[in-house]
């Protein structure tokens, strides 16, 4: 672990300290840290100010946190000890085994497993094999060439831009809300819509309002309201507005999936 502060001001720290704030050591000694799993827990920070009239920790300088299967990383955070929160600034991310979420502002509630990110948000989200899945059988495949390699069972990487998400990662919910204009990227679609909703779970992105889903063959649909599945890749769209083909350029590609214009009439 890092040394948080000069040996003075960390022996008050630790008697001023409440027990149930575990740092990440492992005291065996009698009056040692206790661990609270609902708690965050504060890995690391180049230094630490702790105020004991207000119960709030001021951290900065490779600042980590961790709670359940998340980590917080931040230059620079205040942690209420109270409310079991945290406000992370400064190239502040949110990790999980299978998203990584960054933006200019990260507001973590620890009791209720959220994290509210703002401001020139991206979010990537790849879904993993599970443990001890094995390729399928591929019957072209020759007895003398080598497996396929795991990595081909993952879900297709998933890119999210927006102005804020809203990240529920306990384990019952598992959800990752994008509002303000969003961007979905994937390897064959573009899609902006006015919120995204993905569902850890059943993997699908649902998406309202002003929809448009452009395909890598330059495909193009609009419509109030789409759901998508990352799973099994389909898509399905109710009163559908426009279905059509995007121009081409001179040599027979599409142009980038950039969002079109507005249609005639539109806001």
């Amino acid at each position: 672990m890092k040394k948080l502060m000069a040996l003075p001001v960390l022996l008050t720290a630790c008697l001023l300290i409440r027990p149930a704030v575990a740092l990440a050591q492992d005291l065996e000694e009698p009056g040692g840290f206790v661990e609270d799993e609902d708690r965050a827990r504060i890995e690391s920070a180049d230094h630490l100010r702790y105020d004991p009239s207000e119960a709030m920790y001021y951290l900065d300088g490779n600042v980590v946190f961790s709670h359940k299967d998340i980590k917080l990383y931040c230059d620079e955070a205040v942690y209420d000890y109270d409310e079991n929160s945290a406000v992370a600034k400064g190239n502040p991310k949110v990790v999980d085994p299978e998203t990584t979420i960054t933006g200019d502002l990260i507001e973590a509630n620890f009791d209720d497993e959220v994290a509210t990110v703002s401001g020139n948000v991206t979010a990537v989200t790849q879904k993993k094999p599970e443990e001890g899945e094995e390729p399928a059988a591929d019957e072209t495949q020759g007895d003398d060439e080598p497996p396929r390699d795991l990595s081909e069972l993952q879900e297709k990487l998933t890119t999210i831009t927006a102005p804020r998400v809203v990240y529920e990662y306990a384990d019952e919910v598992g959800r990752t809300t994008a509002t303000g204009r969003v961007k979905a990227v994937q390897e064959d679609k573009t899609v902006y819509a006015d919120q995204a909703v993905y569902e850890e779970k059943t993997e699908i992105i649902t998406l309202t309002g002003d929809v448009r889903i452009i395909t890598d063959k330059g495909d193009e649909l609009r419509c109030p309201s789409a759901v998508i599945s990352i799973d099994e890749d389909w898509i399905r769209a109710e009163n559908v507005q426009v279905v059509g083909k995007r121009r081409q350029d001179e040599d027979g590609e599409s142009p980038p999936a950039e969002e079109p214009p507005p249609a005639e009439g539109e806001g």
